[in-house]
This record gives structure tokens, sequence and C-alpha cells, in this order.
């Protein structure tokens, strides 16, 4: 067993001395006081400056919010131009650092990625303006957005020449422009056939809309298989960057069996015996993603009680309140998760535990399933609470998945104490 574990840890060692996966790295490094920034901004919209939010409607100052609202457009912009454009500024970093490596001309490399991101987002329309196709520049586009960046940098490797030395004189700076300029005229040719191919066929590369369009099929939405399986397929997705949706609300309420479920309640007067308790909507917003997808609310205490990392300690705090109201774009990019393959295990294995500890609490009577919309800006351990009219033991089922979430995660912040502390002695002795 503990050759075994040895050998496990050797491989994540070598995954993470990966060229492509280092320079992944460093780019989330790079994008994380932006994030961090756009998700508190994002909690301040949801929470405090909109009028249908939980905290406005107990208060009362939803009248007050009228008066003012230039604050809630500074704090509209100040999401757009941070968390809104998150993946644009992964294709700006990625090929930074990709150029670097190859000793080419990182600053206009990073440029180059940016603008060809954006010409890749922009969308056609009748009278001629520019517009930017939304869902490709937040989150839900962080994988694309790294791509373009990766290819960027590959192609100033091929097409531009080495830059050994940065001097401050005009004639060396113009040197440098020339020397990029063939690799920067055909990247940005390249991306705009790319854009006028995605505006011809009229389809949006986000993932997203894969979940979304599941929406159509109706007849499966009851069913706990179909539930667990959107949970895996999201939790998948949020891992390589591939979807914006911290959590499946917008599915999960939108679905028949919500309905069908709020309309017994209320022509019965009780949530108990409602037709569909196994949905999406009853297990996986109020259970299964406690602190966004992967129940990342678990992983930041597990942070708190078992890392040694400084760093860990300090991105755990930071994101600790955004991640209390589902918010976890912070702790996805800072640790990071995203795309770590020290945490695919238990960023899948958390939600779908949680899923079915709620699942089986139903099925024994423990207690009844969430039937009532829960207020936007409603703290994720209390959304099952008022979901379900103020059932206690809902906060008990929650307080078990919280608990048995931070135990899963338990051994794999301790394996990432251990690869810091220990990752260059193994890899010292492997070579």
């Amino acid at each position: 067993m503990w050759v075994r574990r040895e050998q496990i840890i050797r491989k994540i060692i070598r995954l993470q001395q990966n060229e492509l996966y280092q320079l992944v790295q460093k780019s989330l490094n790079l994008l994380f006081p932006f994030v961090l920034i756009g998700s508190i901004s994002q909690l301040i919209q949801i929470t405090m400056l909109n009028r249908n939010s939980l905290l406005p409607t107990i208060f009362g100052f939803s009248s007050w919010l009228s008066r003012y609202r230039f604050i809630e457009i500074i704090f509209d912009h100040l999401t757009s131009l941070t968390l809104g454009i998150v993946a644009a500024l992964a294709a700006f970093s990625m090929a930074h650092y990709t150029a670097k490596r190859y000793q080419r001309d990182e600053k206009l490399a990073s440029i180059t990625g940016l603008i060809a991101y954006l010409i890749l987002t922009v969308r056609y329309t009748s009278n001629g303006e520019l517009a930017f196709g939304q869902d490709m520049l937040g989150m839900g586009g962080l994988f694309l957005g790294f791509l373009v960046g990766y290819l960027v940098g590959l192609s100033f490797k091929h097409l531009a020449n080495s830059q050994q030395q940065d001097k401050s004189s005009s004639g060396v700076t113009w040197n440098r422009a020339l020397d990029s300029l063939r690799a920067i005229i055909i990247v940005l040719v390249v991306a705009i056939c790319f854009s006028i191919l995605l505006n011809w066929l009229a389809i949006s590369v986000l993932p997203d809309q894969v979940i979304l369009r599941l929406q159509s099929l109706k007849a499966n939405q009851t069913s706990l298989l179909f539930s667990v399986a959107i949970v895996l397929l999201a939790g998948i997705m949020t891992f390589f960057g591939l979807t914006s949706m911290p959590i499946l609300a917008h599915f999960g309420r939108n679905g028949v069996a919500m309905t069908a479920n709020l309309n017994y309640a209320l022509i019965h007067h009780t949530i108990w015996g409602v037709p569909y308790p196994f949905s999406l909507g009853t297990l996986y917003e109020s259970f299964g993603a406690i602190g966004g997808t992967g129940s990342t609310l678990s992983l930041v205490i597990a942070i708190f009680l078992f890392s040694n990392q400084r760093d860990q300690q300090l991105i755990g705090r930071w994101s600790l309140l955004p991640v209390l109201f589902n918010f976890n774009s912070a702790i996805l990019v800072g640790v990071p998760v995203l795309g770590n393959g020290l945490y695919i295990i238990p960023f899948l294995l958390v939600p779908l535990v949680n899923v079915g500890i709620a699942a089986s609490a139903i099925a024994l009577h423990l207690m009844p399933a969430v039937v009532y919309q829960v207020p936007l800006g409603t703290p994720s351990l209390l959304q099952a609470l008022i979901g379900t009219n103020g059932n206690w033991v809902t906060l008990l089922v929650m307080a078990l998945n919280v608990g048995i979430g931070v135990w899963l995660y338990r051994p794999f912040v301790k394996l990432s104490n251990r690869l810091n502390t220990q990752g260059d002695g193994l890899d010292a002795t492997e070579r």
C-alpha cells in the first residue's frame, strides 16, 4: 500500500512538472486577484444590491437602493471588467508565459493572444455594432482562453525570432516588433477566419449549452440517475474550465419536476410526499453544491484545518465569504483546483456523496424534499432550510454533508502539503 501511494505521488509530481501544466498554473496565479475582486463584487451585487435578494427583503432597504442605482451600476461594471473577462485575460497570460518559455517577445505575444481571443468572441450584428459573446468571456471560457493563448505562444515560437535581450533603445524595440510581425499577422488572420466561421454557423462553442439543452429532456429530469449524471457532468466541465455555471440552479429550478412538486405542495398544503423528491432541483443546489460546484466550502474548511501552506491559508480566507454564498471562482483559481489532478477525485466525489446522503434522508422520510424557491443571495448553508419552509433536519443533513466533504478533501490537502515540501526531494531521487 505504501509503495503504491509513493507511486501515485511521483506520478502527480511528474504531472506538475509537465510544461503545459506549469504554464496553466502560472496563468491561474496571475488571474487570481482579478477573479477574487470580481467574485466579491458579484457577491455584493447579488446579496446587497439586488432588490429581490434575501438581505434587502429582510431588512427592507429595497426602496433605498432604487434611489442610488449608480452604486449597482458601479459594481456591475466592476464585475464585468474582472470576472466577466477572465477568459480573455487567460488568453493574455497563457500567451505571455508560453512565448517567454520559448524566448519570444512575451509582451507582443500576450497582446496578440488577448486580441485574438476577443476577435473569436465578436458577434456580428445586423446594425454593424461591435458586440461580444459574453458567455465566452467569463469563467465558462477559461479552457478556450488557455487554448488560444497557448496556440498563440506556439505560433510565436515557430514564426517569430528569438529575443535574447531586452534593451531600451528605440531601434531594438522596432526590431523586436518586426521580428514578431509575421506571427502577429498570421494569428490575427486565423482568428478572424474562425470568428467568421462561428458567426456563419451561428453556434456557441461554450459547453454550457450542453447542460442547458438537457432542459428539454423533461422525462428524465424526475429520476435520481439523471440528477447524478448531470452532477458528474457539471463537475467535470467545471474542473476543466468548460462551464461558467457555479451551480445548476437555473436548470434545476426551471425543471418540470420542481414545477410539479410546487403545485403538489400548494394543492395539498404539505411538502411531504411530493411526486418527484429526487430531482436535480431538490438535491443538487441545496445539498450537492455547498459552496458551489465541487462542494468547495468543505475544501476551504479542510484548508483551514489541515493545510500548512501560508498561500493556501490566505486564499482560503479571502475566498471564504464568496464561497459561503456559492461563488467559488476565487478558490477554484487560487488554490488552484481547476485542471489540478490532485483535486479531481474529491471535486467530483464530494457532490455525489452529498446528493446520495440527501436522497437517502428523503427516502427514509427523515426530511422532506426541497420544494420552495430560495431567494437570491441565500447562504448555501440555509438554502435547504428555507426551501423546506424551516425543516430543521435539513440543517443536520447539511452539517453532515459538510463534515464528510471535509473528511474527503482532507487527505488531498495533506498530500498537497507533502508535495509542496518534499516534491523536489522526490524528484531528485527519481532522476
